[in-house]
């Protein structure tokens, strides 16, 4: 049996650092070492203070499996915090430390910048283009992929990004062509586990499944959009801080656990928007078996 386990169940790091003194990113660093020079971790945006250059610090701090040197320009919006939730797109951040893939035994994992350019004809899409056509499923038969934001989800929150938007439009037809596996995001800081859902969460065994693993560290707490859970949401909690292990057994079987550690501060019960009378009970472990969706006809 192999584990993915160490690589992409804490994609997220415990604290978010978009717009700081980046000197201060060193000292929860010195406590994450272990961690995080083991496994790929990906942030929101972050700008330095009182300048308009981004993803610097990340760029000098992490060393991924880059393809080529990052290319980075200057953010060009309004000099202050970058407001995330509604952040621009596209930024001027190519290759380095954005987009890369890697092979860890039986998987082949392509990362996904949300926050470069996504659109046909730009520079990460012909990547991924070529990168998607180069998996070898004898070699490598589980496909997963990680991207920062969820391109859907149960929450009220986060549904008409940029990023979202261009992620569902451009790049989700690409990896329900190549029968991706699993597709893991944050943003949310919360937990989900969808159906395999194609276009317009449209259940499909041949589809990949979404899972979104944001209750790293920060602030767990997201409303629901409805009392009772979407038709193409199998499980949603955000009310436990958690990381998940997707252990894959051989080429066509692999098992998908969550593992909650301590309840969020913030609620000790799921809550609907606007519906302070609903009170919707903590999930306290979820798990799911994973059918390689590339086997099926």
């Amino acid at each position: 049996m192999s584990s993915v386990a160490q690589i992409i169940s804490q994609i997220y790091p415990p604290f978010q650092h978009r717009d700081i003194n980046t000197p201060l990113l060193d000292t929860p660093l010195l406590y994450s070492t272990m961690l995080c020079s083991k496994c790929n971790w990906t942030t929101d945006i972050e700008k330095q203070p009182n300048g308009r250059e981004i993803f610097r610090g990340y760029e000098h701090r992490w060393r991924m499996p880059r393809v080529k040197p990052a290319e980075l320009g200057v953010f060009e919006g309004p000099d202050g915090r970058l407001n995330m939730d509604a952040a621009p797109y596209p930024m001027p951040y190519e290759w380095g430390n954005a987009y890369y893939s890697f092979k860890y035994g039986s998987a082949h994992i392509i990362v996904i910048s949300a926050y470069s350019n996504m659109d046909p004809g730009s520079t990460q899409y012909d990547w991924l283009v070529e990168e998607l056509h180069s998996v070898d499923r004898t070699i490598t038969p589980w496909l997963l992929i990680t991207m920062h934001v969820p391109m859907y989800n149960t929450y009220d929150l986060h549904h008409h990004d940029l990023q979202i938007v261009a992620a569902r439009e451009h790049i989700q037809p690409l990896l329900i062509e190549h029968r991706a596996n699993m597709i893991f995001s944050g943003h949310i800081h919360a937990y989900q586990r969808t159906s395999n859902i194609v276009e317009d969460a449209v259940k499909d065994p041949r589809g990949p499944v979404h899972i979104t693993i944001g209750a790293g560290g920060r602030a767990c707490s997201a409303p629901f959009v409805n009392i009772t859970a979407e038709p193409w949401i199998e499980q949603r909690d955000a009310t436990m801080y958690g990381y998940g292990k997707f252990h894959i057994y051989n080429s066509t079987d692999a098992a998908w656990v969550w593992i909650p550690t301590i309840e969020s501060d913030r609620h000790s019960f799921n809550y609907v928007k606007k519906r302070d009378d609903v009170h919707i009970p903590s999930v306290k472990d979820d798990g799911a078996w994973i059918k390689n969706q590339y086997f099926l006809n």
